[in-house]
């Protein structure tokens, strides 16, 4: 089979599963990236109309959605796809690296219903918060969606455990400049979207993960001064703030710091006052700001 033949072969799947009426484990690589593929689709688009994401796949201009977002989600579906049919064709298993290769290959969900989920919560958690595309780019929302089609994974476990699970991928995440208070944000989203589709009990120990995240964060920083943070930011840097909610960031970072969670917030208060992206005065004022919150936080 060639490379050719495959790319209308996974173009072909794609359509197949524009309708999202699969529903049930997937067992299929292929498949499972379709389904992640065609959910990407429908958060870009806007919609769930088959009509609309027929469209997109065909690459026609799709209204009040980013042409060029539209078109590099149809591509990297197809690509995915395409993997996944290696996959099938070569017995491998699902896992991670179905949708990103550059994941290791950890366990993610199969049921359709929660990967859809886990699509739309990670999403939404990105657009949401426009530094993870400022500073990790389309490889972020690679791992945002496989992070959370992770996490779906951990409901069925004991409390205990999926804490555990959690507070280890919040070290992870924190070391890499993503606070913790951005994963407890996501597993809010994901709680919300897998109740909204599945029975409550779906969600299992979930909610007590991201309660236990919160529960740490707020001894040292509250949600009040998660706000107040803000307010200074805009206060001091108007236009001048290297992201929106960089308030809130430099915040959160201080909570990880606080609580153990990283040894310092350098790996965020590095990135945003960095010379090359940042202007001396707005990273003055910045350093300014993370003083404050550090006075104000537990």
């Amino acid at each position: 089979m060639t490379q050719h033949v495959d790319g209308d072969h996974a173009h072909r799947i794609l359509l197949d599963h524009a309708d999202r009426k699969v529903t049930g484990p997937l067992e299929d690589p292929a498949v499972l990236a379709a389904v992640v593929g065609i959910e990407r689709l429908v958060v870009a688009t806007g919609s769930t109309d088959v009509r609309v994401l027929y469209a997109a796949l065909a690459g026609r201009r799709v209204p009040d959605a980013d042409p060029e977002r539209v078109a590099a989600l149809v591509a990297e579906a197809t690509r995915h796809v395409v993997a996944g049919l290696l996959r099938r064709s070569t017995g491998q298993a699902i896992d991670a690296g179905v949708v990103n290769p550059s994941s290791g290959g950890y366990e993610i969900t199969t049921d359709a219903t929660l990967l859809r989920a886990a699509v739309r919560a990670a999403q939404g958690s990105i657009d949401a918060m426009p530094y993870y595309g400022i500073r990790y780019g389309e490889r972020g929302s690679r791992f945002a969606t496989t992070d959370s089609a992770w996490l779906i994974s951990l409901a069925t476990l004991a409390e205990s455990r999926a804490v555990h699970q959690v507070q280890w991928l919040s070290r992870v995440l924190a070391a890499r400049g993503m606070p913790t208070w951005l994963l407890e944000m996501h597993l809010d989203a994901l709680v919300s979207e897998v109740r909204s589709v599945a029975d409550p009990a779906a969600v299992g120990s979930l909610p007590a993960a991201a309660d236990a995240l919160a529960v740490a964060r707020r001894r040292h920083v509250d949600d009040e001064l998660i706000r107040s943070a803000d307010d200074w930011a805009d206060e001091a840097l108007g236009q001048d703030l290297p992201v929106p909610r960089s308030g809130a960031l430099m915040a959160a970072a201080i909570a990880d710091e606080r609580s153990g969670v990283t040894r310092d917030d350098r790996v965020l208060v590095d990135w945003l006052t960095d010379p090359e992206r940042v202007e001396t005065d707005v990273a003055t004022r910045l350093l300014a700001l993370r003083r404050r919150v550090l006075a104000s936080a537990r």
